[in-house]
């Protein structure tokens, strides 16, 4: 069905979790289904929103106006990359929440810079983990503390964001308040992940000038 079909479907998924366990709210086969697939192109489009963020960032961090090709102009390899190293890297973190929070959060700040490797150096997924590890690891806990603030304040921006279309959804009907729910909160995750791909891009760049001298590669670039 068309992505429009789906917002209220992932509402319901989301939203009905609890009533379900309580079995208040049951769901036919058919609306489980479609919140499944919601879910699953929402997974596999957060890689993508990434990439596009990271090569915007990169471009006008070099001082440069990205064009729509060039933001978009990702390619297969990379995409694939970025779908593969996502799932890795959240089944790491899944595993070290079953251990305990902190070794979820290790994981999360080692492979933080995955997705600008991968965009920016044309890497693969495993190649782009290994290429976050090594400039995280030497910088751990300033990344660690940055990565949490960020994440933090993301968030914060996300619920203020949000105040507004949530106080006009309560005054919609049940219906409508479903669909404005589910498209405002597809929005609001949207812009959740642009904010923190927006970070971990500019980490990568920070971690590469401490680490490479990357801002006088740039500027040797620049005299030629």
């Amino acid at each position: 069905p068309p992505r429009s079909t789906l917002f209220p479907y992932t509402t319901l998924f989301r939203s009905n979790l609890t009533d379900l366990q309580n079995g208040q709210v049951s769901l036919s086969t058919t609306d489980f289904v479609l919140a499944v697939v919601a879910q699953l192109g929402l997974f596999l489009m957060t890689p993508v929103v990434a990439g596009a963020v990271c090569r915007t960032v990169a471009i006008s961090y070099i001082g440069e106006y990205p064009g729509a090709r060039q933001v978009t102009g990702l390619g297969g390899r990379r995409l694939v990359a970025l779908v593969v190293a996502s799932l890795i890297v959240h089944v790491l973190e899944l595993l070290g929440a079953v251990l305990c929070l902190f070794p979820a959060v290790v994981v999360m700040a080692l492979f933080v810079l995955t997705a600008p490797a991968i965009v920016l150096e044309g890497l693969g997924p495993v190649a782009g983990m290994r290429r976050s590890w090594r400039l995280v690891k030497r910088r751990f806990w300033p990344v660690l503390g940055t990565a949490l603030l960020g994440g933090l304040m993301a968030t914060v921006a996300v619920d203020l964001v949000g105040l507004l279309p949530d106080a006009l959804a309560a005054l919609a009907s049940p219906h409508v308040r479903a669909v404005m729910d589910a498209v405002v909160g597809t929005f609001t995750e949207a812009f959740q992940w642009a904010l923190v791909t927006m970070l971990a891009t500019l980490l990568y760049f920070d971690q590469r000038i401490r680490q490479e001298g990357l801002d006088l590669q740039l500027m040797a670039a620049r005299a030629r």
